[in-house]
């Protein structure tokens, strides 16, 4: 077995080198470049630039390709995306794997980014099973899973198309803070906080009776940290996995964190 993955999906470095990844593309200001770059570079360059990022799916030919080169030393795939309800990557995926004739199984996530974690460490740990028991395996951990995430800035939300201008003008006068969460595949706002502390709290509250935690973050470790030291008093197994992913970086925008909780 290999494992596959698109670029919106955020592991830890150890498993990073146990897949295969392809990256969606990243234009800002017509500079096009495949997800990958720093994420320092990459909001340097919006603010030097005065500009927000666009982002587009890859080609089924980019699936398909790699999923050619990979089966030349492997029996099948397991193709992991982000949910069909955020993007249309899963698209690619399954029109590539069709000319494979059963040999490559594409999963949605449910979700994207660190909801990766526990999905892929499941898969690994059962590498030498049959493709439809790890299947049915990894849909069984998808549904355990929680993810609540926040936003610094809300521009970077209402630029994304994930919220009406007049819910950015009124978010940022009153310095709001949305928490949000994965329902069915979508965001969704599950409340308004005037505080990143009250945020801050409610996802420290969020983690309990978890059986495990996986905390991201978009170059903001210290919050990351403070989350990482709750789940330690609760004597909840977490990790941090900082976010790497442009694609998804540039819709939430800097400062943003957010939880996975699996039940």
């Amino acid at each position: 077995m290999r494992i596959v993955v698109d670029s919106t999906l955020d592991v830890s470095e150890d498993l990073r080198k146990e897949l295969t990844v392809v990256p969606l593309s990243v234009d800002i200001a017509g500079n096009t470049f495949k997800d990958g770059r720093p994420l320092e570079e990459v909001f340097d360059l919006m603010r030097r630039t005065n500009s927000f990022a666009k982002t587009s799916q890859p080609a089924p030919m980019d699936f398909e390709r790699v999923y050619s080169r990979l089966l030349e030393e492997t029996d099948w795939i397991l193709s992991i995306h982000i949910s069909r309800k955020l993007s249309g990557t899963i698209n690619s995926a399954k029109m590539a794997a069709e000319k494979f004739r059963g040999r490559v199984f594409v999963l949605d996530s449910g979700s994207a980014s660190i909801v990766a974690q526990p999905l892929v460490k499941t898969a690994l740990k059962m590498k030498d099973e049959k493709p439809e028991e790890v299947i049915k395996e990894l849909k069984k951990v998808r549904e355990s899973i929680e993810l609540y995430l926040t936003v610094d800035n809300l521009e970077f939300l209402k630029r994304s198309g994930r919220l009406s201008r007049a819910e950015s003008l009124i978010g940022s006068i009153l310095k709001l803070r949305p928490l949000i969460e994965v329902v069915d595949g979508a965001l969704r706002t599950k409340k308004v906080y005037r505080s990143n502390t009250k945020v801050l709290k409610e996802m420290k509250k969020l983690m309990e009776n978890a059986r495990e935690v996986v905390i991201g973050h978009i170059l903001n470790p210290e919050i990351a940290e403070k989350l990482w030291e709750h789940a330690s008093k609760l004597e909840i197994p977490s990790e941090i996995v900082p976010v790497k992913s442009c694609t998804l970086s540039v819709h939430l925008g800097p400062g943003s964190y957010g939880i996975v909780v699996r039940r």
